[in-house]
């Protein structure tokens, strides 16, 4: 029996659903986190002879290769909104929402009982590209673990993307980085009420989206006059034949930048960014084109 991933949109938060797409994973470490309440307060003895249950949630992470039909969940997950259009292959568009749709994920391993989480949410979602490998890596917060029957996956057909398939433009000029990431953060706030010891609910709070990538000059001169531009737009591009994913952000700033000389070789530059949201324009619009109705 394989090991997966099996994700699915829950119709209300903590509602257990079935699998609906199978992620082939790289690792994933969700586990239940259950607090204990000590009895610091009391006076009778300097010892600690007092303990209680506390408020109890799911916390992890989840890391694949990156590929067009094993990402749209967790897209829908992070933004909140998205728009379908196409009869095959598919446009979805993802927007930033005040409020974001819950997952069930289903860990499989080997023959061992599968792992489901339910209320899962993705706190970030973080793509990393570098010569050799194209990786997403997905931090989830969720309501509950418990344990089922081992499922039987289908996994796609479609190849992951590589470093070969990405195309990055600054302004209106391609860049070719050493390396990229961009990191999207919902700062989730776990809600815990009186009567139940797991997750009302998780609350978005300020939506961060956040990079850094490496360039190659040939001089000071020219690293100079590209820190002297005004950049307008980022766009993010990875594409494969009829399908890809886009990450277009129509404003951001530099939050840090350095060069370093290695011996005669080309100056390597590193900087940091900062997306902003632009008018109605959100910090980050992301289009992923697939043969998946339903992302």
């Amino acid at each position: 029996m394989p090991r997966y991933l099996g994700v699915g949109k829950e119709s209300a938060y903590g509602t257990a659903t079935a699998a609906t797409v199978w992620y082939d994973i790289i690792r994933e470490n969700l586990a239940a986190k259950r607090m204990t309440v000590f009895d610091r307060d009391t006076v009778a003895d300097r010892q600690l002879s007092k303990v209680a249950r506390g408020e109890e949630y799911v916390e992890g992470e989840i890391e694949m290769y990156l590929n067009s039909q094993q990402i749209g969940h967790l897209l829908l997950s992070c933004l909140g909104s998205v728009v379908t259009t196409g009869t095959g292959p598919y446009m979805h568009t993802f927007s930033v929402a005040d409020s974001l749709p819950s997952l069930t994920l289903r860990s499989g391993l080997d023959d061992v009982k599968e792992k489901i989480v339910v209320g899962a949410v993705v706190d970030t979602l973080e793509i990393v590209a570098e010569v050799g490998k194209v990786r997403a890596r997905a931090g989830i917060i969720g309501r509950r673990l418990t344990f089922g029957d081992v499922g039987s996956p289908i996994f796609t057909e479609k190849e992951d993307f590589t470093h070969g398939d990405v195309t990055i433009t600054i302004g209106d000029v391609t860049k070719r980085p050493r390396r990229m990431t961009l990191r999207m953060n919902n700062n989730l706030e776990r809600i815990h009420v009186l009567g139940d010891y797991y997750l009302l609910k998780l609350k978005p709070k300020k939506f961060e989206v956040t990079g850094s990538f490496e360039l190659d000059f040939e001089s000071e001169a020219e690293y100079q006059d590209f820190l002297s531009l005004t950049p307008r737009d980022l766009n993010i591009r990875f594409e494969k034949s009829d399908h890809r994913i886009e990450f277009d952000i129509e404003r951001f700033v530099y939050t840090d930048a350095k060069v370093e000389v290695r011996g005669r070789e080309l100056l390597v530059a590193s900087f940091e960014f900062a997306a902003l949201k632009s008018g109605m324009q959100d910090a980050v619009k992301i289009i992923l084109v697939n043969d998946d109705e339903g992302y």
